[in-house]
């Protein structure tokens, strides 16, 4: 091959000497053979069993070895360097490792192998050819040199494809948290996480001797949209109310669902006590009890409210104990209503 048809990507080198020539097409006349005994001596330290990965990678040793080879006889005969696309070919098998179906040790060994098959192809032919030392030397360094390069880009292509995989787990992982403390149906909190912040804000509010409250909320006739509307049209409206819980409450407060037709506002920072608590829950209350359109019908159904503001010393489950006491008593005395927890004397 002369300068003038150099393919794209090739880097036209010095003309080589007749001997370099004669050593090149020795080695590319070995290809098969040193590609085959790579891939048996790796058959023989792993302990072949015919799996279908170990199938693929025999594939593949075979392929990028005797491109390998290939390439260093090329080189030896025309002085070209490989082509983008073999240097690629050559050195994507560390993609293998970082997906994990081979370990990284295994490839690094492969490459290492097509090193001294190599080298051990080139002596034994420059001996039968008379090769002069100078260009057998040549010929060692660039298979050495390729062997280097390609463990090198083979490590880049694992640690890339590894980084990768890592932000997919990481993602995986903060979905997986998030599922865990929120409600699958509408987003919200679940119990566990109410709590937690519960907790939280009764702390932030002993520190700044402030006022919680949660609000139970409960939704009334719910069952007879499920009966009459199907379960479908029922998920739908407790999404409605989700919704429209998020939007009564005020920045800093947070809506919950504990399951079923049961929710809970807690509301923090109550500068206004009581009353600032009551106001929350009449914004829920009216919010509520205006219609939903499900499907081709509106359903109007309201809900009950019970009000609990935390006392000093409260433990979040004795708050939410007496927020569900409140509802029930809102229920008792015709639902839709709003009533506010009072210990009993």
């Amino acid at each position: 091959m002369d300068r003038d048809t150099a393919s794209p990507g090739e880097a036209p080198g010095e003309v080589p000497g007749e001997a370099s020539v004669a050593l090149g097409r020795a080695l590319a006349d070995r290809a098969v053979e040193v590609a085959r005994s790579i891939a048996a001596d790796w058959e023989a330290r792993a302990g072949f069993h015919g799996t279908p990965e170990e199938l693929q990678l025999r594939a593949d040793t075979l392929r990028v070895t005797e491109l390998g080879v290939r390439a260093v006889a090329r080189f030896l005969m025309t002085g070209r360097s490989p082509t983008t696309e073999e240097a690629s070919s050559i050195s994507a098998t560390g993609q293998a490792g970082a997906a994990r179906r081979v370990a990284l040790a295994t490839l690094a060994k492969l490459y290492l192998s097509w090193r001294d098959h190599t080298v051990e192809a080139l002596r034994h032919e420059a001996a039968a050819l008379g090769t002069p030392p100078d260009v057998l030397e040549l010929a060692l360094d660039l298979v050495r040199t390729g062997a280097d390069a390609s463990l090198v880009s083979m490590a880049k292509s694992f640690d890339s494809a590894y980084d990768a995989l890592q932000s997919e787990l990481a993602a995986e992982r903060s979905q997986l948290a998030h599922l865990a403390a929120h409600d699958a149906l509408t987003g919200l909190p679940n119990r566990t996480l109410l709590l937690e912040q519960v907790r939280r804000a009764l702390a932030a509010a002993e520190r700044a001797r402030a006022r919680i409250a949660l609000l139970f909320v409960d939704v009334d006739h719910f069952k007879t949209i499920n009966d009459r509307h199907g379960h479908s049209a029922g998920d739908a409206y407790l999404q409605a109310v989700a919704q429209r819980l998020n939007q009564a409450v005020r920045p800093g407060d947070t809506a919950a669902r504990l399951g079923g037709d049961e929710f809970v506002v807690l509301c923090e920072d109550l500068r206004g006590g009581e009353a600032e608590a009551l106001a929350v829950a009449q914004r829920i209350s009216q919010l509520l009890a205006a219609p939903v359109a499900l499907a081709d019908r509106l359903v109007e159904v309201g809900a009950s409210i019970g009000v609990a503001v935390a006392e000093p010393g409260d433990e979040a489950e004795v708050v939410l104990s007496h927020a569900d006491e409140a509802m029930y008593e809102a229920k008792r005395n015709g639902r839709g209503r709003i009533e506010l927890f009072r210990p009993r004397p």
